[in-house]
């Protein structure tokens, strides 16, 4: 008789395909290929990994952090190796499957999400090699983990830019641009900036090496291109110095005007390595809460020259580099423990606004934000970013406006509490849609595109602009059966 443990093996080992049938348009598992009652269906390659159609399998990856959007996938791919991903990818374009592929699903409207076939990439997770210059990485590795890698070098190293949380995928934040949330956007540009060389699977199912100079359309296409291009299997990444501490100057303001003139002192400022800020709703201690962070060594950064001039006086904390770059992980770790976080539902609106509009928008925005429009356990955030330092194209920041720098505004609305709330979607989808219209209309903002704004056709080639007809053109090319990534619907 079978122990528990052989039950269970052969129950996974069960669910795993080895076909699809396609006059049924069902996938065919070991169980059901078994004589005498096997229907007729086309193999499957052998694979170094697992697709399976167990139900447990598929409801994990049927959501994303936004739990707005649920969409069952009907097989998840578990690859052991980037050739499972073009041997699927083949596979489902012979059978009219689409495919998505997930990093940590941190999206919040279904981006991510597939009908087909969704391919966890994190179980892709190795650090290939690390020079000082370097690293070449599966693409569904955790910024955490390259980083602690990196830093353990000697000399130690980092990635220049971090997004704020970094328990993120390498594919993940590639696809969609990477804002330096905690380190970078001053002195680094964004993520995709970093890249020297690209491995990928592309929608006819073909690995490719890619770069600035071997298949420059199918880099670009890649790097901010949503996933409607190809499949991110490795990366070979730049790497910087990294310095051993942090000093954070936290200043709180309860005014617009002041505010805005001590953030764009601050992103100028010799010696300031980092700024960032968070906004709240009136009514609050505080309306906005600036954090300007200098990096060190031994010698200590010179607090007099970095605040001389500000309207706030600051508060002024030392941190440790890593403890410092992974200030917001255990943040949401503590969230995650305590109070339910991936259960939250979470409709957040993220824009790019150009450097010369970000005083108006925040004097017309802001004052019309409520407790509710935040909520207990999110954020409001502005992210500014040196144009001169951004390189590659589909990221989709505003037209140049004579200034530089653009800046990103989050408005990360969580619920307070877990479970369904179709009222509060509806509602808090409405405001982003609204809010998002106004925005590009009259201040020239274009989407960051993690959040929860729902976006027509129309809405897709405005926001591509002058890039368009080159992203239609790379999509024909390189997924001329349009199988990847359906959930952004930015091509039908």
């Amino acid at each position: 008789m079978l122990g528990r443990r052989g039950f269970l093996g052969a129950a996974a080992s069960a669910a795993v395909v080895v076909g699809f049938d396609p006059s049924s348009r069902m996938w065919v598992t070991g169980a059901e290929a078994a004589p005498p009652s096997a229907p007729s269906f086309d193999r499957m390659p052998p694979l170094d990994g697992q697709l399976v159609i167990d139900d447990a399998a598929r409801a994990a990856v049927a959501t994303d952090l936004g739990n707005i959007v649920h969409r069952k996938p009907h097989a998840v791919l578990r690859p052991g190796s980037a050739k499972d991903i073009a041997t699927v990818v083949r596979f489902c374009r012979e059978h009219r499957l689409s495919v998505s592929t997930r990093g940590q699903g941190h999206t919040t409207h279904g981006q991510g999400l597939s009908n087909g076939v969704l391919i966890e990439n994190k179980h892709l997770n190795r650090v290939h090699s690390l020079t000082p210059r370097t690293a070449v990485v599966d693409s569904g590795i955790k910024w955490m983990d390259l980083t602690k890698a990196t830093y353990a070098q000697t000399p130690r190293t980092t990635p220049p830019t971090l997004t704020a949380y970094t328990g993120l995928s390498v594919g993940g934040t590639l696809s969609v641009g990477g804002i330096g949330g905690l380190v970078g956007g001053l002195n680094s540009g964004l993520q995709v900036d970093h890249v020297r060389e690209l491995e990928v699977v592309t929608g006819t199912g073909d690995a490719e090496r890619c770069s600035r100079t071997q298949k420059p359309d199918l880099f670009e296409a890649v790097l901010g291109g949503l996933g409607q291009c190809g499949v991110i299997t490795k990366a070979t990444l730049d790497l910087a110095p990294a310095k051993e501490n942090a000093r954070t100057y936290a200043l709180e303001y309860g005014d617009t005007a002041a505010f805005c003139r001590d953030l764009r002192t601050l992103i100028d400022r010799q010696g300031v390595d980092h700024v960032y800020a968070e906004l709240f709703p009136p009514g609050t201690t505080a309306t906005y809460k600036l954090y300007a962070t200098a990096f060190f060594d031994g010698t200590q950064p010179d607090n007099a020259a970095i605040t001389r001039g500000l309207s706030a006086t600051p508060q002024i904390t030392d941190a440790g580099y890593l403890d410092y770059a992974f200030t917001i992980d255990n943040a949401i770790d503590e969230l995650r423990a305590t109070m339910g976080w991936d259960r939250l539902i979470k409709p957040w609106y993220d824009i790019w606004l150009p450097g010369s509009t970000l005083e108006n928008y925040l004097a017309e925005v802001v004052p019309t934000l409520t407790p509710r429009d935040i909520g207990p356990y999110g954020a409001g955030l502005i992210y500014p970013q040196r144009r001169s330092l951004t390189t590659r194209p589909f990221p989709r920041l505003p037209k140049a406006d004579g200034t530089r720098w653009a800046f990103v505004l989050d408005i990360n609305t969580v619920a307070e509490k877990a479970g369904p709330d179709p009222a509060f979607v509806e509602e808090m989808l409405a405001r982003n849609a609204r809010m998002f219209a106004r925005a590009r209309d009259a201040h020239g903002a274009t989407l960051y595109p993690i959040g929860s704004v729902p976006f027509t056709a129309r809405d897709w080639r405005l926001q591509y602009g002058d890039r368009w007809q080159a992203f239609q053109a790379a999509k024909r090319r390189y997924d001329p059966s349009g199988i990847l990534t359906p959930g952004p619907a930015i091509f039908g």
